[in-house]
């Protein structure tokens, strides 16, 4: 019975016109996939079908031998097997602008850590995909049969037929209907393109930008004290995570303890993806307008301007990002990700940025502004932290596996643990410094794990969710802070229930600072009396505001939203 079947599966493969079909069929599996998993209507999803699936048809009637024309596709055949690839990590989306620009901004360490977890995916992919699709093609390259000029006319004609009707069915669509952003791989293409554009523009960003100044001024300094002020950027820490919002595990006992403190539980990020939130972090740019980014300069310039020292400690490698030309702004830059760990796909831990900090408090004299980037919670989690702080076990899994989401829980909880414990070291050198100072730490977004039926992990992906979104974000003010500038510290502590995001925190550390230029805006500054609730946005994958509650979110994320109190209209 084996035999018949195998046989008549050999007799079916020898004529190249079921070959023909079988490659049309081949070419828009990805399509299938997405008008299954991407919210669309119905009339777009049938177009989003018909319409490559009849380009490919007539493109494979070019020859009589359609396996050539699949060899010629080659570079097509691979983007499939990336866009399934990437379908079984977030699904609903096509390969985005944030994927290819991810490709060039990730270090050895993060791109082994993902690679690990998803090799498996990958073979199957190339064994089931990608692999008989190139041998079936080589085949039809070999074989004797032909495609007759009636069997290819005849399908010139429906190939022109179905796309017309798949034309039609995208004008009839309820939405705007666009080959960019609808047809795959029309909208990969468009993306890699936007990413490469947009690499081009963080390349240029330091001619774009030369002639820019703040202006920037301080009028007014502490009593009898220099000033010192930190910004922490953390990195995957989600705030539902933290006991001091209420998370069950105690794994922030360090920050609950701390005298002036501010924290507050309703922030959200502008962009689940490092390297846009960052430098929206760093500047004065916001997801409603990002384009300043490559005219302006990044806050470390704003401090040096105010005649601040100016310090980045960065334990993250982010060669190739408009982030590390932001941090060679300062006049002290230290790259961790460059120093020897004894191997190179691993990293630091974040302690490790801690006698760096307490060299420049001691040595920099004046004033002085301080970034720190740490690695914070990035995947591997168990990696994040010294064995230590291995408070809550078992805490190694074998990758990214649903079913060993408690022990993946149980490490990430850990890796929040020790960024505990950091931030309140890093508050410790600050007091022992006597200085005027205060500490304003958040993260750059959150993550997936697990968390619920969609099996989501990591971040970045296409489409957020609330886990991506919700994040710490505290400041901490020093007792000869409070003394010489209590109203900051109680405005602060007035805003702890409002509703922010990542684009505060530029003008709030400059308000903190006392700072003074055109570019700073009191109402986006959480210590300014002048601080205003907005609508908050969230920047797409095209870099386009939208409200973050209409960037795709599932009902399963509105249901977390109101379990954590995050404000949004109900529309």
């Amino acid at each position: 019975m084996r035999m018949t079947i195998s046989i008549r599966i050999k007799r079916w493969l020898s004529t190249q016109k079921h070959l023909y079909f079988l490659f049309g069929a081949l070419f828009i599996i990805p399509n299938c996939v997405l008008f299954v998993t991407a919210p669309m209507p119905a009339t777009a999803g049938i177009a989003s079908i018909s319409i490559p699936l009849a380009i490919w048809f007539g493109t494979l009637l070019l020859s009589r031998r359609p396996g050539i024309i699949v060899w010629i596709l080659l570079p097509k055949v691979i983007l499939d097997g990336g866009q399934l690839v990437l379908l079984h990590l977030f699904g609903e989306s096509v390969i985005a602008v944030d994927m290819y620009l991810n490709l060039t901004s990730s270090n050895a360490s993060e791109a082994s850590e993902l690679l690990e977890n998803i090799f498996l995916v990958i073979i199957c992919v190339f064994l089931f995909y990608t692999l008989p699709t190139l041998c079936l093609a080589f085949y039809s390259i070999q074989i004797k049969d032909r495609l007759s000029d009636t069997f290819r006319k005849k399908w010139l004609k429906i190939s022109f037929g179905l796309f017309l009707s798949g034309v039609l069915s995208g004008c009839l669509s309820f939405r705007t209907f666009s080959v960019k952003n609808d047809i795959y791989p029309a909208n990969a293409l468009y993306n890699l393109y936007f990413a490469l554009d947009k690499a081009d523009r963080n390349k240029n960003y330091p001619v774009t930008s030369a002639n820019f100044t703040f202006h920037a001024t301080k009028p007014v300094q502490a009593h009898n004290n220099r000033e010192i002020y930190v910004l922490t950027v953390g990195e995957t820490s989600r705030a539902m995570e933290w006991s001091l919002y209420g998370y069950e595990h105690e794994t922030t006992p360090r920050m609950e303890k701390l005298s002036g403190l501010a924290y507050f539980k309703d922030a959200i990020t502008q962009s689940n993806n490092t390297h846009k939130s960052v430098p929206i972090i760093l500047s004065a740019a916001s997801a409603e307008d990002y384009d300043i980014l490559y005219q302006k300069k990044s806050i470390i310039t704003a401090f040096k301007e105010a005649g601040f020292h100016t310090v980045a400690i960065v334990n993250q490698k982010l060669t190739g990002s408009l982030i590390s030309t932001f941090y060679r702004e300062a006049d002290t830059y230290i790259d961790m990700s460059a120093f020897h760990t004894g191997s190179y796909l691993t990293s630091l831990h974040d302690d490790a940025i801690l006698p760096y900090l307490q060299k420049e408090v001691n040595n920099a004299e004046g004033n002085l502004f301080i970034v720190l980037h740490t690695y914070g919670s990035h995947f591997n989690y168990h990696e994040r932290y010294p064995r230590e702080f291995a408070f809550y076990t078992p805490d190694k899994t074998d990758g990214l596996r649903a079913a060993g989401k408690d022990k993946l829980r149980n490490a990430y909880d850990n890796s929040i643990l020790f960024t505990d414990y950091v931030l309140d070291e890093v508050v410790r050198i600050l007091k022992k410094s006597g200085a005027c100072s205060s500490m304003l730490y958040l993260s750059d977004h959150g993550e997936d794990i697990f968390d619920d039926a969609r099996a989501r992990y990591l971040h970045a992906s296409p489409i957020p969710t609330y886990y991506q979104l919700h994040i710490p974000y505290l400041i901490w003010f020093s007792d000869i802070y409070r003394r010489d500038y209590p109203e900051k510290y109680q405005h602060a502590l007035d805003h702890k229930a409002l509703p922010v995001s990542t684009n505060s925190v530029f003008h709030t550390m400059l308000d903190i600072a006392g700072i003074e230029t055109k570019e700073a805006d009191p109402s986006l500054a959480l210590t300014n009396e002048a601080f205003l609730v907005r609508d908050r946005m969230y920047l797409d994958d095209h870099d386009d505001p939208i409200p973050f509650w209409k960037a795709g979110l599932k009902k399963l994320d509105f249901k977390m939203l109101d379990k954590w109190n995050i404000s949004y209209k109900d529309e």
